[in-house]
């Protein structure tokens, strides 16, 4: 059975984050994946949910929050301090900080500028 064309990229980072991983016992199951931690400037979350190592988080692109299953970011140092300035931003979880930096310091990405929206 050969590949689907709407699996598309997905389907081949999966596949390559696998390869060379033996499949499982005698079913022919898909290979069990290490999660091994996702090193600075790679990519993270996605179909495969790749998590990013240690002080690392997964900045995902403008207004493309967690919430898509595959949506994919890279890993970027979480900042070690922010200034004070005032300039709202929601984030992905759906809380308001009070600047990006804020927001990336908790390793969430931002969804929009200004403040979140009460529900």
């Amino acid at each position: 059975m050969g590949l689907r064309p709407w699996l598309g990229l997905a389907a081949a980072l999966l596949i390559s984050a696998c390869a060379g991983q033996p499949a499982g016992p005698s079913t022919g199951s898909p290979p069990a994946m290490s999660r091994a931690p996702v090193a600075e400037g790679g990519m993270c979350g996605g179909i495969a949910g790749f998590q990013c190592g240690e002080g690392l988080s997964c900045v995902m692109p403008a207004g493309a929050c967690r919430t898509v299953a595959d949506a994919s970011g890279v890993c970027r140092p979480r900042p070690q301090a922010c200034t004070m300035d005032y300039r709202p931003v929601c984030g992905c979880d759906g809380k308001t900080y009070g600047n990006a930096c804020s927001a990336a310091g908790q390793g969430v990405s931002v969804a929009h500028d200004g403040e979140c929206k009460a529900s």
